[in-house]
């Protein structure tokens, strides 16, 4: 399969934040209020409840001083990595279309 498989589990960017969260010791709520959303947005993230939207990712790109495309890939990973798992199989029953000169 070429698509993004490896051995590792999928990884939801709610663990991420997490862990960028406890490094500066921010809570949720204090996170939530920083960048002007509601807390429960913020732990649903967190809890992996809730995936990572594009406006969320420009909030936290500006937070960390990231880029948007960092928080958007961590959850495209998270989700194709989930869809391998659910349809793997059935992807790799698909013969490639020929290219036609």
């Amino acid at each position: 399969m070429t698509y993004a498989t490896d051995n590792l589990p999928p990884v939801h960017p709610g663990e991420i934040l997490a862990d960028e969260l406890a490094a500066l010791n921010f809570s949720a709520t204090k996170f939530a209020k920083h960048i002007g959303v509601p807390p429960n947005a913020i732990t649903a993230i967190v809890n992996g409840e809730r995936g990572i939207s594009a406006e969320m990712a420009l909030r936290f790109a500006r937070a960390f001083q990231t880029t948007d495309k960092y928080w958007m890939n961590l959850q495209s990973n998270y989700e194709t990595k989930l869809a391998c798992k659910r349809i793997g199989e059935k992807v790799a029953a698909i013969k490639p279309l020929l290219k036609v000169a």
